[in-house]
């Protein structure tokens, strides 16, 4: 089957965007270094993912997704064909288009494996971090928390508390109230007010001192208030 991917020839040099923090200014040449590799891994993986879907795509789509200019994304695509894990083709006036290959094939499962085992690492490393924490409050005499946002870092929170002697009292979150959390169901942060835990456990991005102020209207106080920061 052919997996068509078509984009402009037109190279524009754009300033860089990053759409996460973990792609720093760093990562404004290829291979630039050992600490850009998993990057570089990533976008080549997005591309080829792109490829393999078989529906048309311009390289400003490439360039938004991977959050790099039009030129670097011009560049990886050259350097993939020259690997040979995509073939060129023309579709017209300054039209390409682009054909995985069984090599790209092949490439795009490995990176998908090694992308999820980095992933699965990253996961353990937060999951063993926030046990240790929660082992620190055992010690500091805590019976029970509440988790302040339906986040990621509170489903890992969720797991780690499996080996915890915590008990959670609550999920709070305003935004996702009513719905289930992992088989929680999300209270509004107004619960708080008759809610009985020892601390909270902030498991968003919000600085400490941006929740303590939003939760002092519900007698939350600062010194119940922790976080992982």
């Amino acid at each position: 089957m052919a997996l068509i991917l078509l984009c402009s020839c037109i190279e524009h040099p754009f300033v860089n965007r990053m759409k996460s923090r973990r792609l720093n200014k760093e990562t404004h040449t290829i291979d630039s270094g050992q600490g850009n590799k998993d990057a570089d891994s990533f976008r080549i993986l997005q591309i080829l993912e792109e490829v393999a879907e078989g529906r048309p795509v311009t390289q400003r789509d490439l360039s938004k997704k991977l959050g790099i200019g039009l030129g670097m994304v011009n560049s990886y695509l050259k350097r993939l064909a020259q690997q040979g894990y995509i073939q060129i083709g023309h579709a017209g006036k300054r039209r390409l288009y682009y054909l995985l290959t069984p090599v790209g094939i092949a490439e795009k499962s490995l990176l998908t494996y090694r992308y999820i085992i980095k992933s699965y690492q990253v996961f353990s490393d937060a999951r063993e971090r926030i046990g240790n924490f929660f082992a620190e409050l055992e010690r500091e005499g805590v019976k029970s928390i509440v988790l302040y946002k339906a986040t990621v870092i509170a489903e890992i929170s969720l797991l780690a508390l499996q080996n915890s002697s915590l008990d959670l009292v609550a999920i709070v979150d305003d935004t996702g109230a009513g719905k289930r959390f992992l088989g929680y169901r999300i209270q509004p942060v107004e619960a708080l007010q008759v809610l009985s835990f020892d601390k909270l456990l902030i498991t968003s991005e919000d600085p400490i001192e941006k929740v303590s102020g939003h939760l002092e209207q519900y007698g939350v106080k600062r010194e119940r208030l922790c976080s992982l920061k």
